[in-house]
């Protein structure tokens, strides 16, 4: 179970890196501060899933069995 939580948890942080890439690139001039806090909030969400993938880490990688 750990270890489908961890990749599940390294899917959504790639996502959301990539999402947060999209608008600091394309729309950060237009942002209003509804919009800065929708970055922030995007950022607040990716540190907590790479904390979620670091502490897993350990864990996930030990196993020897797929599932």
């Amino acid at each position: 179970m750990k270890k489908i939580i961890f990749y599940i948890s390294v899917v959504i942080s790639i996502l959301l890196l990539l999402n947060i890439v999209k608008i600091m690139l394309d729309d950060l001039n237009r942002l209003t501060e509804y919009g800065f806090g929708y970055l922030v909030g995007k950022i607040i969400l990716l540190l907590v899933f790479i904390g979620i993938s670091l502490i897993l880490r350990k864990q996930a990688l030990k196993s020897k069995t797929i599932f």
